[in-house]
């Protein structure tokens, strides 16, 4: 009875969907009740968890060599270099929603659970249409090129610009069959496509980058992702789905009407994210952005982690809405992955000078101040995915854009009104203002839909995270800042108890 008792609190705790069935099974050994309530409700997790590390290894690879090639980087490239580098990679990212109107977006989503000839409607017509988007663009770059020249006008846009456009061409092709491969369940082609980005990276930047720069920086890029379509094109045999017959005006529509209204989410995320780098280069100089760019490489680690998971929860939020106890399935996974975020900014904020002496030249070691404000931004971009993924279940991705604009408007004035008189100090505080309104409202907007449990302890988290980077920007005595770091610690599992427990009793029933 007391074992009983115990597997009935787990049960209680993380199967109330299995509980409130209206059938209830009463078997004699309470073995067998836990296997049969425990492997109906693990299912969802388990298949959350087996998404998230197949996606993890098509993502993350393609992430972390920039992460794993940065000592190389910061030695071959001088800090003004590498900033430009930089800046390449913010225009072509500030490019991609605008030329290709989203349409990856719709290519993972439109064509998965559908009959053959739909899913070969579906690539054809969104094939077809991005090729038209690259000869358009191509057209108004020339033109660019041409009235920069009459003019004059110089900076990292019109002086790089065939190597953004080079980038953005092989960057939207990747994504392309990639997404689409994902779509028609090649997971492991998926997967596989982030190694080949990673190695093909890898190989040609040590060829390339010692002998062009920044010319070879950008080309390395552009042939891995080159190389990445062949295979994800051809593994996942998405060739078998190209044919002119196919193309149909009719099914690019109907993917366009879901999204365009993407692109102003796009748009307003780079104003998010990015529009500090031109307001940097005009009051800062690419030295700044240089040592922005090597900040934001660690904190981009935690958002990326966060992102391969929100590819695959993504999956599970689409199977798993509308179904019994999807508001109690949600809420776990939103706290524990929140906490998980909240635990890792804390400890590589305090690790931030001594990671940054291991990863960068010397010419780089400033940079650690801005890692740990930084770090609070990707929790609160973690906080915004987790809401926002509610959207994608219902296809309301006008709350994107709704709580795109409320973080870009924060943006825009917090960069005007910080980078002038602030620095790069103020270029991370800004990022750090405009994800926390961004949070906020697709918070408010995820309301309709499931509402979020346990707030005020996701607030004295986000609270014990600021005192530890607090801490680790001030001066204060080491053996200081080492009690302040403990309490901290300890505060901000004490908040989370709850989870933690939840956590706990799932893995011993694991075992």
């Amino acid at each position: 009875f007391s074992s009983r008792r115990r597997h009935t609190r787990y049960i209680g705790d993380w199967s109330s969907d299995v509980c409130s069935s209206d059938l209830v099974i009463l078997i004699g050994s309470d073995w067998v009740i836990c296997i049969i309530l425990n492997t109906v409700h693990m299912a969802r997790y388990s298949r959350l968890g087996k998404n998230t590390v197949l996606v993890f290894i098509g993502n993350a690879g393609s992430k972390l060599v920039g992460l794993l090639m940065l000592p190389f980087y910061t030695r071959c490239l001088s800090v003004e270099d590498y900033g430009t580098t930089d800046i390449i990679n913010v225009y072509v990212t500030f490019l991609l929603s605008i030329v290709s109107c989203c349409i990856a977006e719709s290519i993972f989503i439109f064509p998965k659970g559908q009959t053959y000839e739909k899913q070969r409607e579906f690539l054809s017509s969104g094939l077809a249409f991005l090729i038209i988007a690259f000869l358009v663009t191509g057209i108004i770059f020339a033109g660019v090129s041409i009235v920069a020249d009459c003019y004059s006008i110089e900076n990292s846009f019109t002086q790089n610009i065939w190597l953004i456009y080079a980038l953005l061409i092989a960057q939207l092709s990747q994504q392309l069959f990639q997404q689409f491969a994902r779509s028609i369940d090649r997971i492991m082609v998926f997967s596989v496509a982030g190694i080949v980005l990673t190695v093909g990276t890898a190989l040609f930047s040590f060829f390339f980058i010692p002998r062009l720069g920044v010319v070879g920086f950008v080309l390395s890029l552009v042939l891995a992702n080159w190389v990445t379509t062949a295979y994800s094109l051809f593994c996942s045999t998405a060739y078998r789905f190209i044919s002119l017959p196919a193309i149909s005006w009719e099914r690019c529509r109907e993917m366009l009407k879901y999204s365009i209204p993407l692109i102003p989410n796009g748009i307003m995320w780079w104003l998010v994210s990015a529009l500090n780098r031109p307001i940097m280069e005009a009051n800062l100089g690419m030295h700044a952005i240089g040592l922005f760019a090597v900040a934001n490489k660690f904190p981009a680690i935690l958002t990326m982690i966060f992102a391969v998971f929100s590819t695959s929860w993504q999956i599970s939020v689409i199977e798993e809405y509308e179904k019994d106890g999807y508001s109690h399935f949600f809420n776990n996974v939103f706290r524990i992955v929140i906490l998980l975020m909240i635990l890792a900014s804390c400890l590589i904020s305090i690790l931030s000078p001594l990671i940054i002496s291991i990863f960068a030249n010397e010419n780089y070691y400033e940079s650690w101040r801005y890692v740990p404000v930084l770090l609070l931004s990707s929790v609160l971009i973690g906080i915004s995915g987790m809401a926002g993924s509610n959207f994608s279940a219902t296809k309301e991705s006008k709350y994107f854009f709704y709580s795109s604009v409320w973080g870009a408007l924060t943006a825009v004035i917090g960069n005007i009104l910080f980078i002038p008189y602030i620095g790069t100090m103020g270029a991370c505080l800004s990022v750090v203002f405009s994800f926390l309104v961004m949070s906020l409202s697709r918070c408010f907007y995820c309301w309709k839909y499931v509402k979020i449990h346990h707030i005020s302890k996701i607030i004295f988290s986000l609270v014990g995270n600021i005192i530890i980077i607090l801490l680790t920007l001030s001066s204060l005595y080491t053996s200081f800042k080492i009690v302040g770091y403990c309490l901290s610690f300890i505060f901000i599992l004490y908040v989370n108890g709850d989870v933690l427990r939840q956590v706990y009793n799932v893995i011993k029933s694991r075992i």
